[in-house]
């Protein structure tokens, strides 16, 4: 990513967290109860983020979430091989969100097994 979409990516995310926060007092939510959503970034990613919005994110080890056929499959390595990865939880993500959050995955270009922005629901 370069400066210009680092900033956009930024100023988007502050616009998500104040407009989720909105959506789960006017529904009379618990954020840490009701989130709808886990996006999950690799570290290059979470890198980027500002320092405050960094302190909401929190380490995501991925042999937690899959097994380890499923790693192997989907990223096709072994589990010990996945770079490090962040997640933060999200309430009710609109679609619009969802496909900002799958345009900005396609910004990112390392050759690491996790090269995308990972979107997993609560049940």
């Amino acid at each position: 990513m370069n400066q210009v979409q680092i900033k956009h990516f930024c100023r988007w995310l502050k616009l998500v967290n104040k407009r989720m926060n909105v959506q789960l007092k006017d529904d009379k939510k618990n954020y840490s109860e009701d989130w709808t959503e886990e996006v999950i970034v690799p570290e290059s990613i979470y890198e980027i983020l500002t320092d405050e919005e960094k302190q909401n994110w929190d380490y995501c080890n991925l042999n937690d979430i899959y097994s380890t056929e499923d790693i192997e499959e989907i990223f096709k390595v072994k589990p010990n091989a996945l770079n490090k990865c962040f997640s933060k939880r999200f309430y009710k993500l609109s679609e619009d969100e969802i496909k900002e959050w799958a345009r900005f995955s396609k910004m990112i270009k390392t050759n690491l097994p996790i090269n995308e922005i990972l979107i997993i629901y609560s049940q």
